[in-house]
């Protein structure tokens, strides 16, 4: 069977990354540790779990966190080196390169050249591998809930984008509901899903940011207890029954949507 490529992380600028780890697991039931590997660097605090979801907290100036907060959309691929050599004959060329002691192997984190996307490059299950060097740490695709569900992000040619993305990653696109973040989307089994045109919440959006979507169990208890904290959500309804609720960036700055396990092939456009 031919692996799919698939989103793995993202990563995003915070203000205060222990106030936004405390809060997001009081919150949002979401855990997060420190990698050991990023000791070494001072000019940044990172934190970041099984569940897909990294904070980053600059503590100077860095280049790769000039152009907003979103810092990257990783993505597993079956080799991180082919297909960074696939980028680089089309044109692009990594801003970072990421070395990982454990899997003696490279990431890539190439910048918003493409499409305004800052993707991460890296070889399924290395960043896992690095990981264990402190403790148990799964997959996304088989860590528990809640986690990442899918990642949403708005471009100005959805089309385009969608056709390099297949050019470069072999990823399929379907179209999908675009949750009332735009007026169109594409989606797939690898997670990113693409939207673009008029969206009544695009004052939420770090473009290309729209959204981190969230899954959850039980979303009604999850949005019951958000509530309760004094967060307002949007309402949509689902195809496949129950809702899916927007937080915009009410929380940290960082825009987010909850859905519930149920809904998970119709996020994924399938």
């Amino acid at each position: 069977m031919t692996y799919v490529p698939k989103f793995c992380r993202i990563a995003v600028v915070v203000d205060d990354l222990d106030a936004f780890t405390r809060d997001a697991a009081a919150l949002l039931g979401l855990h997060f540790v420190s990698p050991k590997l990023d000791e070494q660097f001072t000019a940044f605090s990172v934190a970041f779990g099984e569940h897909g979801l990294m904070g980053i907290q600059p503590h100077e100036e860095l280049p790769f966190a000039s152009q907003g907060r979103l810092i990257e959309v990783a993505m597993d691929v079956t080799s991180a080196d082919a297909t960074t050599d696939r980028l680089v004959a089309g044109g692009y060329q990594p801003v970072v390169t990421n070395f990982l002691p454990a899997p003696a192997a490279n990431e890539y984190l190439f910048g918003r050249d493409f499409h305004n996307i800052p993707l991460m490059v890296c070889t399924a299950g290395d960043n896992e591998m690095q990981m264990r060097e402190q403790g148990p740490f799964a997959e996304l695709e088989l860590a528990p809930l809640p986690k990442v569900g899918a990642v949403t992000l708005v471009v100005e040619n959805m089309a385009d984008t969608a056709r390099d993305l297949e050019r470069f990653f072999d990823m399929t696109f379907v179209p999908c509901d675009p949750m009332g973040l735009g007026t169109a989307g594409l989606s797939g089994a690898h997670r990113v899903r693409l939207v673009e045109g008029h969206s009544p919440f695009h004052a939420e959006f770090h473009p290309p940011l729209a959204s981190i979507d969230l899954i959850y169990e039980d979303v009604e208890r999850q949005r019951a207890m958000l509530e309760k904290s004094g967060f307002s959500l949007s309402e949509r309804a689902l195809r496949s029954g129950g809702h899916a609720y927007y937080l915009g960036s009410s929380f940290h700055n960082v825009p987010i949507t909850l859905y519930p396990a149920s809904a998970d092939q119709e996020l994924k456009g399938i």
